[in-house]
């Protein structure tokens, strides 16, 4: 599985996705997705209600609110939910977890990126997802340095679909 997620073109919008396994059973991930208190540790604080059409809401603190609606609730296999953060157009972010072995893979896809924010949130993902281990894990790590570490090559990646996309 790759590290890095693989970003793509939609159009005019972008996409990137994530495969990454963990050590924890399925139900474990679920719970660190959607339990307001576990998400906390390696996301934001917020909430995320257990039911399509529930609201959600994510507060990154000087980062920003994040709020949308809940588009998918199937426990313990897949969560999507609409994803607003002011000023910028309206994306969608999927988690699906897979039973592998005696872990977890799980699958993040966020589409409908705008263009200029598309590197941004690849490297934001990839050290959130670094986090999400970490908390399973009872690890500690910085997601500063993570972020910092990845932007460059999801800048690279965020270019090259440009010069794809020139006539």
């Amino acid at each position: 599985m790759k590290e890095h997620g693989v970003l793509r073109a939609e159009g005019e919008r972008r996409g990137v996705r994530f495969e990454r396994r963990f050590a924890a059973p399925v139900d474990e991930v679920w719970d660190a997705l959607t339990s307001p208190e576990r998400c906390a540790r390696w996301l934001a604080p917020g909430n995320i209600e257990d039911t399509p059409g529930g609201a959600v809401r994510l507060d990154f603190g000087e980062g920003g609110l994040v709020t949308g609606r809940v588009l998918s609730w199937e426990p313990p296999s897949l969560l999507e939910f609409e994803w607003r953060f002011a000023g910028e157009t309206e994306s969608v972010v999927r988690f699906e977890l897979f039973a592998d072995g005696d872990g977890t893979r799980l699958v993040l896809d966020h589409r409908a990126l705008a263009e200029e924010h598309a590197a941004g949130y690849s490297a934001g993902w990839h050290a959130y997802l670094a986090a999400l281990g970490d908390h399973l894990e009872g690890r500690q790590g910085s997601w500063d340095e993570r972020f910092a570490s990845a932007l460059p090559q999801y800048r690279e990646s965020a270019a090259g679909l440009e010069e794809a996309s020139l006539p």
